[in-house]
């Protein structure tokens, strides 16, 4: 009788403790899966650039100025470790175009479609906060919708796009508000290869190539990312 109620005592704590450690482990961030999303919304900043080719006219020491943007992302990631993720992202940013330097006359804007794989390092502590940085690599369409932009004798207007190389860098710093999901702060870096539009000249005999140098633009933004 002794021995089967002794069985049956730690028969009971043992089923009340695998209890417990699966009920601790179920509420603990291990059993979530690596993967996580995330979405931001913020200004941008684009630095002047060069009018390099404008259908024929000669460009020497144009400059084009943009108006402040706007930037919004959307980021797919996997937790390879606690301090490693890799992801990747798209997203939209847009930005009117100022103006641009000598005879001319602009109603234009300038977007970028990036499509980028990231490398992100972040840094494990026992904070809510956690800093971040990392870079990415790869193609963005840049699209220029033209109400009208006037250089010299020549007039444009139409909407074209262009693939170009492009890169970034970024930082941020994560504030976590459960083991789920987390706000942060974010600073992008964010470049491209020069971008050509070329358009069906109206008599096939004039130049047909409009171009841009390299367009670099700063972003600072808020984000929202959730761990499945």
């Amino acid at each position: 009788m002794k021995t089967q109620l002794r069985s049956s005592v730690v028969s009971h704590v043992c089923g009340i403790a695998l209890l417990s450690l699966f009920t601790a482990h179920a509420q603990g961030p291990w059993l979530y899966t690596p993967f996580y999303v995330k979405a931001d919304f913020g200004g941008t900043f684009t630095q002047d650039t060069d009018l390099k080719e404008f259908f024929g006219e000669n460009t020497s020491g144009a400059r084009v100025k943009f108006d402040p943007g706007f930037r919004l992302g959307f980021t797919g990631g996997l937790l390879v470790t606690d301090w490693f993720a890799a992801e990747l992202e798209t997203g939209v940013m847009e930005r009117g175009i100022d103006s641009i330097t000598g005879p001319s006359s602009v109603d234009a804007t300038l977007s970028q479609v990036p499509f980028l794989l990231n490398a992100r390092f972040q840094f494990p502590n026992e904070s809510r906060f956690r800093p971040y940085l990392g870079g990415g690599l790869g193609v963005a369409a840049a699209v220029l919708d033209a109400g009208h932009i006037d250089f010299g004798m020549t007039q444009w207007h139409g909407s074209q796009s262009d693939a170009v190389f492009a890169y970034q860098a970024f930082a941020g710093l994560r504030y976590a508000l459960n083991d789920r999901a987390g706000v942060c702060l974010e600073y992008h870096y964010f470049g491209t290869s020069a971008p050509e539009w070329r358009v069906d000249s109206r008599y096939g005999v004039f130049p047909d190539r409009m171009s841009f140098g390299r367009i670099d633009t700063h972003a600072f933004s808020i984000a929202f990312d959730y761990r499945f």
